[in-house]
């Protein structure tokens, strides 16, 4: 404000763009703007009536394979599509201060640069996506969601920080019991953080086959201290010991950190961050809380409810499984699917040629590990390790699995066809993914090429469905004046906080239903399931 506008009349000024219905507004990451307007005290997202551009979005869904979070930058974007260097915000801002210190004649140049270098990035980008037959999935889908995106930021979520704390000690204890079963266990103490000290204790006094080499010595990762444990105690309780470990300090310890005056928890959801167009999270990563474990569920207990409110989750089931056999269009799935029979179970019932009521849990457990292995295309030898069985009897499963769904096999022989000839794979919503290494030479980069091939057109296509009913969700809560407001969006689960009273929380429960099984129109139809409770630790 020195010697510059009052915020005020800037906003006075600003309303008058902002609230135009026939105004494009063009942005360079949008979301980060967005913020620091609401966070100023204007209320841009309930206010505006403008259409939002994001250049950065833009570009992004050109190339997702750019995964360098500065590839995406305004400042690498202008050079490589533009032939532009513009000034440097290190240039103007100096240590320790912000962009509020930066005197005017400073300030007005690069602010008018950033502004003229996004403009012309999006002369550019508009044209790409036309010719790339990528406009709609960008309009109707990216950008609709970004202000969606805006508001779960905002709104974030309520942490209990008590229940982690106590949560802490009980680690504390059992880290320190595992620790002690170590030390007996070996001998002596020894730093089990240290990598070199661990290297002496399995390799040299355990006599531990090693397995892959580092500078430092032989390897102690996960895989390796995986395939140890099959030998030796000591591994297994190493991995517990880490596992734990990194819970405590990423999660446990830390979520009480970042909450603010209300309790509240505000992660960041990237658009840009994935090459399949799954969203992906930050700070905290709540898709890296583990799912089906105990210690996963004690921190997601910890995300509970404002008092007088509810937590409501919404679970695609299997939504990866449904769009497959809408993809292939393979009868037996889809039978299965539509005959409300247990997916995993129906294809126990069909590779080992049982009845399905003779499915054991173990046929079952073998059946889910191919389910979901083949769509990342799983090897004989990746699944004989996850199963602990012969690399033969692997073989001989997957064999009979497309011998089972033949039209699965096809499928993904056809999608590799097609990307040898064009190049990419794309979604049911037409997002592309260039294919980098599938006509090369090199078999391994091949084969990793052609397991990017299968598994992005069902993991995208999945991500395309979320992000659609995220859409059609918020609309609806809008248009119903509905007080249930969508907080977090973690893999196929959407987790809204809605008012505890039974009448809104069946209104909600319907809308969810109704508005996320029919975002996309499919034959085989998806299934969501839907539970409500005080903390997110309650579902599923």
């Amino acid at each position: 404000e020195s010697g510059g506008i009052k915020k005020e009349d800037a906003f006075i000024s600003l309303s008058k763009i902002f609230e135009n219905p026939d105004v494009k507004l063009i942005f360079h990451n949008a979301k980060f703007d967005i913020k620091i307007l609401v966070s100023n005290g204007y209320d841009f997202i309930s206010k505006a009536k403008c259409e939002i551009i994001d250049t950065m979005i833009a570009a992004w869904v050109l190339n997702p394979e750019s995964l360098n979070r500065s590839s995406f930058s305004l400042e690498k974007l202008s050079e490589l599509k533009l032939g532009l260097v513009g000034i440097e915000f290190d240039e103007i801002v100096q240590k320790n201060q912000t962009f509020a210190d930066v005197p005017l004649e400073k300030a007005i140049p690069y602010a008018a640069e950033d502004a003229d270098f996004t403009f012309q990035l999006w002369q550019k980008l508009e044209t790409e996506l036309s010719q790339n037959n990528l406009s709609e999935l960008f309009y109707n889908i990216e950008m609709k969601l970004l202000p969606i995106l805006c508001s779960m930021e905002i709104e974030g979520i309520h942490l209990e920080s008590s229940e982690l704390l106590s949560y802490d000690k009980e680690l504390t204890e059992k880290l320190s019991e595992i620790e002690q079963k170590i030390y007996s266990t070996v001998g002596h103490e020894f730093n089990i953080a240290s990598t070199k000290q661990l290297q002496e204790v399995l390799f040299t006094e355990l006599k531990l086959t090693p397995e892959k080499k580092t500078k430092t010595g032989y390897s102690t990762d996960t895989s390796v201290l995986e395939n140890l444990s099959y030998v030796n105690p000591v591994p297994k309780m190493i991995l517990e010991y880490r596992e734990l470990a990194k819970l405590q300090s990423t999660y446990v310890q830390t979520l009480p950190k970042m909450t603010d005056i209300h309790s509240r928890i505000h992660p960041d959801f990237i658009q840009t961050g994935t090459a399949t167009g799954r969203l992906s999270c930050r700070e905290p990563n709540l898709q890296n809380i583990p799912v089906r474990n105990e210690s996963g569920r004690r921190i997601r207990t910890a995300f509970t409810a404002e008092k007088r409110k509810v937590l409501i989750s919404a679970d695609y089931s299997q939504i990866e499984l449904v769009v497959l056999a809408n993809l292939s269009k393979d009868k037996n799935m889809g039978d299965a699917f539509l005959n409300g029979i247990d997916v995993h179970k129906a294809t126990a019932a069909l590779i080992f040629g049982v009845k399905p009521e003779e499915v054991t849990s173990e046929m079952r457990r073998t059946a889910k590990t191919i389910n979901f292995g083949v769509i990342y295309g799983m090897s004989a030898f990746r699944l004989a390790k996850d199963l602990e069985i012969s690399r033969t009897q692997a073989s001989q499963f997957i064999n009979s699995y497309f011998e089972t769904y033949k039209s699965i096999k096809d499928f993904m022989n056809e999608i590799i066809i097609n990307a040898e000839k064009t190049g990419y794979v794309q979604t049911i919503m037409g997002r592309k993914r260039k294919i980098t290494y599938i006509n090369t030479k090199n078999k391994t980069e091949r084969a990793a090429a052609e397991r990017i091939a299968i598994n992005t057109p069902i993991q995208g296509s999945a991500a395309d469905i979320v992000k659609k009913a995220m859409i059609d969700v918020s609309d609806e809560l809008k248009n119903t004046k509905s007080n249930a407001k969508l907080l977090l969006q973690v893999h196929d689960e959407l987790i809204l906080e809605c008012p505890d009273n039974q009448e809104e929380i069946d209104k909600t429960i319907l809308l969810l239903k109704n508005k996320m099984e029919n975002s996309v129109k499919l034959d085989i139809p998806l299934k969501v399931s839907i539970e409500y409770g005080k903390n997110w630790g309650e579902f599923h």
